[in-house]
């Protein structure tokens, strides 16, 4: 893959990449980010090892869910409150106020079920590109999509984490 291809090809990805990423983050448009950047770096590091057989878009999936996981095992301070981000958000003109509801919701899941469900529902990513993303069976992957779904609707409708 040449350097050029490379841009093109994450240029078409950054927005659900960023997305993705502010999901998994609860918001925290900081900390997402700083792994936007870590992941871009990662990629382009390594982007003469991508194998083209495979879709870019579930390669470059897995280096930001990898970058995140390596990310939540450091032990960092939390930059802000989720009710401060709100505040932020909601000033901003990108319109991503909207998913603050999810963001808080999300806080409550376990981190494989909330990958899951952002990978599937707002990345609209199929079962076995998220398999190969979080390196986990089909099988697991609908286990935690379902469980998710059980877990997010019992937080929704319980308005607690």
């Amino acid at each position: 893959m040449t350097r050029e291809r490379f841009i093109e090809l994450v240029e078409q990805e950054q927005e659900g990449l960023r997305k993705f990423l502010l999901a998994l983050c609860e918001g925290r448009r900081a900390d997402a980010d700083d792994l936007m950047q870590e992941t871009l770096l990662k990629a382009y590091l390594s982007y003469d090892g991508f194998v083209e057989r495979f879709k870019f878009s579930t390669w470059l999936y897995k280096v930001a869910y990898n970058t995140f996981v390596d990310y939540t095992r450091k032990a960092r301070p939390q930059t802000q409150e989720v009710d401060t981000i709100a505040e932020e958000v909601a000033d901003e003109s990108s319109g991503d106020y909207r998913y603050e509801a999810l963001y808080r919701a999300l806080e409550g899941l376990p981190p494989n079920e909330k990958t899951a469900l952002l990978l599937f529902y707002m990345e609209d990513k199929a079962i076995m590109e998220i398999a190969l993303i979080m390196m986990k069976p089909p099988g697991t992957i609908k286990s935690y999509l379902s469980r998710g779904r059980e877990h997010l609707k019992r937080i929704m409708e319980n308005g607690k984490r």
